[in-house]
């Protein structure tokens, strides 16, 4: 049975909220300001799922979204909604979050909107079902894999991956068989990762098939299994990374930043924000995306061994005694006050969990500068908190949308123990 309701906000996770006599909605593809029917389905936290049945009274920020595979993709959810309300709410998503932990915010700059066709990473799911083998995304909220024909959101070197992904998938898998296909695209070429779900062991048949495969689809790189163990089928280019002066060979499957346009301006504001000092820290670094290749000197602290091997391939090419990389679980071994003294600035960009335990070292620290990458407004939120009832000031904020008509939204900020008006924005 259908109930109507008055959408009255987006949630979190992109849904259109409404409420009858208490009681919340969480209803997809609903706009704010919408009056809507809706079946309710499942309960989910402190409401209950629905499914939009009707649109009675759309917003007028409601427009037809690009994609053909858009309500069924898992991919995105706010496709329908005018770009500069999606915009808009993304960067409340923000403030929202620092107001309920007591934060004081900074004046936002202008955030860097995500563009459709610039998405360099994806992570795609291919099935053998018979005959036929779809590939592309999972649905929303089940693991049916969408067969996507185009996507706006990616690059189209990405795209242009999945029809002879498709075919080489027809050979290797076995009938019910699926597989991750991680891609990334570097600046040689594409970097390709193909992760099975269930052990499948390659004989040399299999193994000239994926060269052949890495030679139609003009791959710089094809690796087979696990980001931990994974095995090389084929290079035929390095694939390369540049960060100013340094040149990196990324592991296979690596994190980067989802679009280059957002690591750009994340470096950009790490060597405004970082002023004169000549030390730097830099914690959860991964490959040293952010700050990899600026001058001066820098420590990078990361838990992956592939990444930290990578760095360190990286520094051997670079002036003596300018990058150093260690190996270090920052969650379980933060870095100690003592430590952190040490240095001039810190870059930190943790996962999405945040780093709650870093914080707390930083606060007590008497480091001038703290720059902090997030791509979890909550975690953020919570370890500003942490910085201010230390003794910092949130002085500078960047909100950035790299995951373009999804719920996603990351920024990066600058923490100061006395005003920087003397630096750049």
């Amino acid at each position: 049975m259908s109930v109507r309701l008055d959408i009255l906000e987006i949630g979190s996770r992109g849904d259109g909220i409404g409420e009858i006599a208490g009681q919340r909605y969480f209803v997809p593809f609903t706009l704010p300001g919408e009056t809507v029917e809706a079946v309710p389905r499942d309960r989910r936290g402190e409401g209950i799922a629905a499914e939009l049945e009707q649109v009675l009274s759309p917003s007028r920020h409601r427009e037809a979204p690009p994609c053909r595979h858009f309500g069924t993709c898992g991919g995105c959810a706010l496709q329908h909604w005018r770009r500069d309300a999606y915009t808009a709410w993304k960067v409340d998503l923000i403030a929202r979050a620092l107001a309920q932990r007591g934060v004081e915010p900074p004046r936002f700059q202008p955030p860097v909107s995500g563009v459709p066709g610039e998405r360099r990473r994806a992570d795609f799911v291919v099935r053998r079902q018979g005959r036929r083998v779809p590939a592309g995304f999972h649905e929303r909220a089940n693991q049916r894999v969408v067969d996507v024909a185009a996507c706006p959101v990616l690059r189209p070197t990405l795209v242009a991956l999945l029809d002879p992904l498709r075919a080489v998938a027809a050979t290797l898998l076995p009938d019910g068989g699926a597989a991750d296909a991680i891609v990334n695209e570097t600046d040689s070429g594409v970097d390709l990762l193909l992760r099975p779900h269930r052990r499948l062991d390659l004989d040399l048949a299999k193994r000239q098939e994926l060269v052949g495969f890495a030679e139609r689809a003009d791959l710089a790189r094809l690796s087979w299994g696990d980001r931990a163990t994974a095995e090389l089928i084929v290079v035929r280019r390095s694939p390369l990374l540049l960060f100013g002066e340094a040149r990196i060979e990324p592991p296979p499957g690596v994190f980067l930043q989802a679009t280059k346009r957002a690591e750009q301006a994340m470096r950009a504001a790490v060597s405004a924000w970082s002023g004169d000092g000549s030390r730097l820290a830099d914690l959860f670094a991964g490959i040293g995306a952010l700050t990899l290749g600026r001058p001066g000197k820098a420590v990078l602290f990361e838990s992956d061994r592939s990444a930290v091997a990578a760095v360190d391939a990286a520094r051997r090419r670079l002036p003596v005694g300018a990058v150093t990389a260690e190996r270090r679980d920052l969650f379980r071994n933060p870095l100690t006050v003592k430590e952190l003294d040490a240095f001039d600035a810190v870059v930190l960009d943790p996962p999405r969990a945040g780093a709650s335990a870093q914080s707390g070292e930083l606060a007590r620290s008497t480091v001038p500068r703290v720059i902090y990458g997030s791509c979890d407004p909550g975690s953020f939120a919570r370890d500003a908190r942490t910085l201010q009832d230390g003794g910092y000031r949130l002085e500078k904020l960047l909100p950035i949308d790299q995951f373009l008509w999804s719920p996603h939204v990351e920024l990066i900020a600058l923490f100061a123990r006395a005003p920087l008006e003397r630096f750049p924005a």
